[in-house]
């Protein structure tokens, strides 16, 4: 695997290959910082850890993992560090490195909600070679003993590109993201989490209401639960302040709600009157097989900024970076077939 670095005033197209990150330093050790830590170990890449619960560092440590016993501590040196806590530890976690992250360092994190991590990110290390990153690999499962080196096997991982981005190493972190089995989808911050909105927030709100009203209909709805309410409350089961780290500050997510509530008025509406929901649900049948059938193209990305958005907007990833003859990149992808 080689990183990506265009020479001053050079198109990114022709940049010259440099050596691949050589050391990462894992900031929060639950199911995905945990599982990232157990992905990228090894194959040349040396990997240190660090989590604030002592419990959790143990548990790492004697599992034969590096870890280290400060975030300041297991920053220095390393050139990639990835910022795998909740929303709520971010601010300190930027406060304690700012003074000992390397200028050259690329910056990451695997927050759901890039906008608020974005504006933390400026405000305490403006100058940080900052790539925002999302994968959506979690389970309802937390915690380092979750923690799976294959979680991200083809699993789509967010990539943002602000205004700010560095294209050279948002490349280069593409690269090792597709050597974790993952599939890196560039988009915006915005439209990163205008999506997220509906398809991470809006069904939690939705299981965590429907395991409320399945309760509410007593001993005898519970025993009779079955694979419909378990699989539509089964998110439910993620630990309440992770769920409202990724709902809330996401003012997509509103409108987002108004759409169901509108449905639902819809629906309740047409039962009061005798009428049918068959409409709904055609409707939603139909948008599910759609998506479950998709068909995919291989294609050939340009490696410009404007042409990575748009691939991402189509619903297109980044299978492999590859640099070629005379140094020019090669970015393969795959797209939904139109």
């Amino acid at each position: 695997m080689n990183s990506i670095s265009p020479a001053a005033g050079e198109d990114v197209s022709t940049a010259r290959a440099m050596p691949r990150f050589q050391r990462m330093a894992v900031l929060g050790l639950g199911l995905i910082g945990g599982s990232v830590l157990k992905a990228a170990s090894g194959g040349g890449l040396n990997v240190v850890g660090y989590d604030p619960d002592p419990h959790t560092a143990d548990i790492v440590a004697d599992a034969g993992f590096e870890t280290a016993s400060s975030a300041a501590k297991a920053v220095q040196g390393a050139d990639l560090v990835m910022l795998a806590m909740p929303l709520n530890g971010l601010e300190p976690a930027l406060q304690e490195i700012a003074e000992h992250l390397d200028a050259d360092a690329v910056l990451t994190d695997v927050g759901t909600l890039k906008t608020p991590t974005l504006n933390l990110v400026e405000k305490y290390i403006p100058n940080a070679h900052f790539v925002g990153g999302h994968p959506l690999a979690g389970t309802e499962e937390s915690g380092f003993l979750a923690a799976d080196p294959l979680l991200f096997r083809s699993a789509p991982w967010a990539l943002t590109l602000a205004p700010h981005t560095e294209l050279p190493r948002w490349l280069q972190l593409a690269e090792l993201i597709c050597d974790l089995g993952a599939k890196p989808v560039p988009t915006t911050v915005a439209a990163h989490d205008a999506a997220i909105a509906r398809v991470i927030g809006l069904p939690h709100v939705m299981a965590e209401a429907l395991a409320l009203i399945g309760l509410r209909g007593g001993p005898l709805g519970l025993s009779l639960a079955a694979g419909s309410y378990m699989s539509g409350s089964r998110v439910a089961r993620t630990r309440p302040d992770l769920v409202a780290t990724w709902c809330d500050h996401n003012p997509s997510l509103v409108p987002a709600l108004d759409e169901v509530i509108a449905q639902l008025t819809h629906a309740r509406e047409e039962l009061a009157a005798e009428g049918s929901i068959l409409d709904l649900t055609t409707a939603g049948h139909d948008a599910r097989i759609n998506w479950e059938n998709r068909q995919f193209e291989p294609v050939e990305v340009p490696a410009a900024t404007a042409d990575l958005i748009e691939h991402g907007r189509l619903g297109g990833w980044i299978t492999a970076v590859v640099p070629g003859e005379n140094g020019r990149i090669t970015l393969l992808g795959m797209r939904p077939i139109s």
